[in-house]
C-alpha cells in the first residue's frame, strides 16, 4: 500500500478544492468588477436627439469661426492652391529617397528666386512696350477720322427726291457737322501719365503732407510684404504635413462609408488637379502663342497682350475673349508698321487679330483642353458665366478665378447626393483607378510601439502554424489559383500536387 505524499494529499483534499474554487471565483468578481468601472455602460452613448443637437451646434460655431476668419481666408485658400500646385514635384523628390521636409523647402526657395529674377527680367520689356503704346497719339487718330467723317458728309446730296417726294438732308448734315466740333479727343497714354504727375506734384505742394504719404505707402508694402510672408509659411508647413492632413481627414469618416468616401474626395480633387494645373500650362501655352502671333504681325505692346491672354486664360471661355478687346481696339486705333507695308489698314489689321485669337481659342478648345484638362471641369459656358459673375461678386477677383472648380465640385458632390437619395450606387459604371499608396513614415514609441510588436508577433504565430497545416485549398490560392473543390489526391502527396499546378499554368489556355 503505497502512502500518498504531502503535496498528493493537499491536491486530492475537497477542502483544498473549495479553497481554490473559492479564491478563482473572488478573482473572477473582481476582474468583473474592473471591467465594469473601466468599460463604458450603454447609458453613456448619446440618443439620436442629443446626437443631432451637438452637430448643429458644431455647425453653427464652424461657420461662425469662419465668418470671424473671412479676412485671412484668401491667403490660406491661396497657400492651399500652392501647395497643392508644388505637390507633385515634392511627391516625385520623396519617390527618389529624398526626405519630404528638405524637399519642400529646396522646392521653395527655388519659388522664391524665380519671383525675385521674374520681375527683373519682365520689367524692363513691360516698360519698352509700354513706350510703344505711348506714342500713340489717339487725339490725332480721332481728329484724322473726325475730318473724314466731315468729307463724306459733305459729299452727301442736301436733298434726296423718292417717288416725287423730297427729303431735305441739309440740317441732319449741319447738325452731325456742329456735334463732331465739339467732341473731345482721348488723350493719350503720355497726356494721362502728364496729368497723373501734375496732379499729385499739386496736391503735394497744397497739402504739404510728404511724411504721412511716405508713412502710408512704407505700410503698404510692410502689410504686402507679411501677407506673402505668413501665406508662403503657410503653403509650406500644408506642403510638409499633406500626408498626415490626408490621413486624418480619412480618419473622421465612418469605416462604413470610408471607401465611397474617399472615392468622392478623390473625383473632388480630380477636378481641382486638372483646372489648377490644366490652366496654369494652358495660361503658358496660350500667351507664349499669343505673343508669337501677335509679334510677326507687328502689333504694338504684343507682350502686354500676351501676358494678358495668358492671365485671363484662368477664367474659361470668358477670359480669351476679354482679352481679345483691348487688342482689337489698339489694332483699329493704331495700326501696324508690318500691315501698313503690306497695303492693310487699321480695319483690316483689326480683323486679323480677331482672326489670330479666334484660331488659338479653337487650337485650345479642340486640341489642348482635351489631353489637358479632359472632362473633369467639363461645365457649359452659361454656368461658367453665372460662376464667375457670382465669385466676382461675392470674393471679388480670387471668387472670380476659382469659381468654375468650385461649380464643378458641386456638380460630383450633387451627382453623389442625387444617387444617394434615389438609392443609386453613386458611382457605378465610373470607376476610378486609385494612385499608388502614399504612405509617411513617423515615429511610433511606447504603448503604440508595443502594440505593433504583438500585433507582429501574433500574425507571425498565425502564418508558422497555417504553413505547418497546409491544405490544399490554402496551397491553390497561395499560387494564384482560385479553387472550389480539393485537389484531387496524389500519392506524392502535397509536393505532387503543387507540381501539377505548377504545369497547368505553364500550358497555353488553362
Amino acid at each position: 500500500m503505497t502512502i500518498p505524499n504531502e503535496h498528493e494529499q493537499l491536491q486530492s483534499s475537497p477542502a483544498n478544492d473549495a479553497v481554490v474554487s473559492g479564491a478563482d471565483a473572488a478573482d473572477d468578481s473582481l476582474v468583473a468588477a474592473i471591467e465594469r468601472v473601466t468599460r463604458p455602460s450603454a447609458d453613456s452613448s448619446w440618443d439620436l436627439a442629443t446626437k443631432r443637437t451637438v452637430l448643429v451646434i458644431m455647425l453653427v460655431g464652424a461657420i461662425y469661426v469662419i465668418y470671424i476668419s473671412r479676412g485671412i481666408l484668401p491667403m490660406v485658400l491661396i497657400a492651399a492652391i500652392l501647395s497643392y500646385l508644388l505637390s507633385p514635384i515634392v511627391g516625385l523628390a520623396e519617390r527618389l529617397k529624398i526626405p519630404r521636409a528638405v524637399s519642400t523647402l529646396a522646392i521653395y526657395l527655388l519659388v522664391v528666386v524665380a519671383l525675385v529674377l521674374l520681375p527683373i527680367i519682365f520689367v524692363p520689356a513691360l516698360v519698352d512696350q509700354l513706350r510703344a503704346l505711348g506714342n500713340f497719339n489717339a487725339s490725332s487718330t480721332a481728329h484724322a477720322v473726325l475730318i473724314w467723317m466731315n468729307e463724306t458728309v459733305q459729299s452727301l446730296p442736301t436733298e434726296i427726291v423718292v417717288l416725287g417726294f423730297s427729303v431735305p438732308l441739309g440740317e441732319y448734315i449741319n447738325q452731325i457737322q456742329t456735334n463732331s466740333q465739339q467732341i473731345q479727343f482721348i488723350p493719350s497714354v503720355n497726356d494721362i501719365l502728364n496729368y497723373i504727375q501734375n496732379f499729385l506734384s499739386t496736391t503735394t505742394t497744397v497739402v504739404g503732407s510728404t511724411f504721412n504719404i511716405g508713412v502710408s505707402v512704407v505700410g503698404g508694402i510692410f502689410s504686402v510684404f507679411l501677407t506673402v510672408l505668413v501665406t508662403f509659411f503657410v503653403s509650406l508647413y500644408m506642403t510638409i504635413d499633406a500626408p498626415r492632413i490626408q490621413a486624418y481627414v480619412h480618419s473622421l469618416f465612418p469605416p462604413s462609408y470610408r471607401s465611397e468616401l474617399a472615392d468622392l474626395l478623390r473625383r473632388i480633387g480630380r477636378v481641382w488637379q486638372a483646372f489648377l494645373r490644366g490652366q496654369l500650362i494652358l495660361s503658358i501655352v496660350v500667351g507664349a502663342a499669343t505673343y508669337l502671333a501677335l509679334v510677326l504681325v507687328g502689333m504694338p505692346g504684343a507682350l502686354i497682350f500676351a501676358i494678358l491672354a495668358g492671365v485671363l486664360e484662368v477664367v474659361p471661355n470668358l477670359g480669351p475673349v476679354l482679352a481679345m478687346i483691348p487688342a482689337v481696339i489698339v489694332a483699329l486705333i493704331q495700326g501696324s508698321d508690318v500691315m501698313r507695308e503690306l497695303g492693310i489698314n487699321n480695319l483690316g489689321f483689326a480683323a486679323i487679330t480677331i482672326g489670330i485669337y479666334f484660331l488659338i481659342q479653337q487650337l485650345e478648345n479642340n486640341i489642348l483642353v482635351p489631353r489637358i484638362i479632359g472632362d473633369s471641369v467639363n461645365l457649359h459656358p452659361i454656368i461658367v458665366i453665372c460662376a464667375v459673375a457670382v465669385g466676382l461678386t461675392t470674393a471679388g477677383i480670387l471668387g472670380a478665378l476659382l469659381a468654375p472648380p468650385v461649380a464643378a465640385s458641386f456638380r460630383v458632390v450633387g451627382s453623389y447626393v442625387h444617387a444617394k437619395l434615389l438609392d443609386y450606387p453613386p458611382f457605378e459604371g465610373r470607376p476610378l483607378s486609385k494612385g499608388p499608396p502614399r504612405t509617411y513614415r513617423r515615429k511610433v514609441s511606447g504603448r503604440e510601439l508595443e502594440a505593433l510588436r504583438s500585433k507582429e508577433k501574433m500574425s507571425g504565430a498565425t502564418r508558422t502554424t497555417e504553413m505547418a497545416n497546409p491544405s490544399s485549398g490554402q496551397l491553390a490560392a497561395s499560387m494564384g489559383q482560385e479553387s472550389n473543390s480539393p485537389l484531387p489526391a496524389n500519392s506524392n502527396g502535397a509536393g505532387a500536387d503543387r507540381e501539377r499546378l505548377l504545369s497547368e499554368r505553364e500550358q497555353p489556355g488553362v
